[in-house]
């Protein structure tokens, strides 16, 4: 699977910075670091980041196993160019962060979460962890997983406890059994709505965001239709989601193609920036197009949804470059 690619775009089309989400997250992967086929599964997916979960077995020192292991499946998935996240567990972070944090690895998502002074401890171990093993200073992500009712209460706490948060990954199944609500979609209604709102307000007030499906496909996390799956995409973008999880490989690239500008979305920005421009330069403070008018607030918006498409431009450039290249 190729990327897309977007029309050319004038160097001196942006005046300034414009806020942008930290990272271009549109599809996580889940595969298991049991799986004999993880490198495969990892490079065949295309997948923006890889989330590796892992089990601690009874009877077995899983902290020497975790560390064994780590860093060959570490080197597995970034060969196709994703990022490389683990799933770590709050109430005993400390202890898996030891062995699972190594060089290569994007970021840990941190499920079970209740309180903001959990991430503030795992962000100081990793401060640690980072100087030991090589690191960069801050390059280590946390990601959280929302499935607890104390991790929605208190999110805003959560999201503002580390400059190292990325993004919230809301799951739906878990939680609505953590709230005692339908885990079926047999309403007509998102039962989620409110919250989902609230999740992203809160990530975009941090330079983060919020990676989820909307109803019901981000409930059931069935294997549906195509058809299906896109309109469930375009709708979470409509929303403010940024990404999801992909519960299956089938999903990850309608992820990559919908949570990003189109190629038509793309041109129509350029033309209103270059547009919105020449008339600044007239003295005009507003100007036509196709029936409609361009002012400060759209001038900046087309901005913003540029950049967003140039990055996720770049970043399925160096997934495609990571297939090229031979050593992978």
């Amino acid at each position: 699977m190729m990327p897309a690619n977007l029309p050319e775009i004038p160097d001196q089309i942006f005046v300034g910075e414009m806020p942008m989400p930290k990272c271009i997250r549109r599809s996580v992967y889940v595969l298991s670091m049991d799986d004999p086929r993880l490198g495969d599964k990892a490079y065949a997916s295309w997948a923006d980041a890889i989330l590796l979960d892992w089990g601690k077995q009874p009877g077995h020192d899983w902290q020497a196993d975790l560390k064994s292991r780590m860093p060959v499946a570490i080197g597995a998935v970034v060969k196709g160019g994703a990022e490389v996240f683990v799933r770590i567990n709050a109430a005993s972070a400390l202890a898996e962060l030891d062995a699972a944090v190594f060089s290569g690895l994007t970021g840990v998502v941190v499920k079970g979460v209740t309180s903001a002074q959990e991430i503030a401890n795992i962000a100081q171990r990793l401060d640690t962890l980072e100087v030991t093993r090589g690191i960069a200073k801050g390059a280590t992500a946390i990601d959280i997983e929302v499935d607890t009712a104390a991790a929605v209460w208190l999110s805003l706490d959560i999201a503002r406890a580390s400059e190292r948060l990325g993004c919230f990954l809301l799951n739906e199944p878990v939680l609505c059994t953590a709230l005692g609500m339908q885990t079926t979609p047999m309403l007509e209604f998102d039962p989620l709505e409110y919250i989902k709102s609230q999740l992203i307000t809160v990530a975009v007030s941090v330079g983060g965001m919020v990676l989820g499906m909307s109803y019901p496909l981000g409930l059931t996390e069935e294997n549906a239709a195509e058809d299906v799956v896109k309109a469930a995409i375009k709708r979470a973008r409509d929303t403010g989601f940024k990404g999801a999880v992909c519960p299956h490989p089938a999903w990850i690239k309608h992820c990559n193609d919908g949570f990003r500008p189109t190629e038509k979305e793309a041109e129509t920005y350029i033309k209103m920036i270059e547009l919105f421009a020449d008339g600044i330069k007239r003295g005009m403070a507003s100007v036509p197009m196709d029936g409609k008018m361009i002012d400060v607030p759209v001038d900046l918006r087309a901005k913003l949804y540029l950049k967003w498409a140039l990055r996720a431009q770049a970043r399925d450039d160096a997934k495609a470059k990571a297939h090229q290249s031979p050593a992978a």
